[in-house]
């Protein structure tokens, strides 16, 4: 949610003409790659990433097997390595609001 309202403050000025690569600055060029639609690595305006990562990082922590409800179910043995992934991706947002759209 926090990373929503941080990028809900830019999005009126991060749109496919400013941000047509979602980046985090000159050196950082961020492309997406999922294990479903995008198996290749795909090159997104930062508006685009962003709405795909927030869609992807939902579904993963809707799923119970990553994210069990029940006490005695057991973490997945991937659990940390998702948990990361999903961190890192974040971690982007944050990134590009602060590199791109703050003085």
């Amino acid at each position: 949610n926090r990373i929503n309202l941080i990028y809900g403050t830019i999005s009126d000025k991060c749109d496919e003409t400013s941000c047509p690569i979602m980046s985090g600055g000159d050196k950082y060029e961020y492309q997406w790659k999922d294990e479903k639609q995008y198996k290749k690595a795909v090159t997104f305006s930062a508006p685009k990433y962003i709405a795909t990562l927030m869609d992807w990082v939902l579904s993963h922590l809707n799923d119970q097997t990553l994210f069990p409800t029940s006490p005695d179910v057991p973490f997945p043995k991937h659990y940390r390595t998702a948990v990361k992934k999903i961190m890192t991706r974040l971690f982007r947002v944050f990134v590009h609001v602060y590199y791109h759209h703050f003085e």
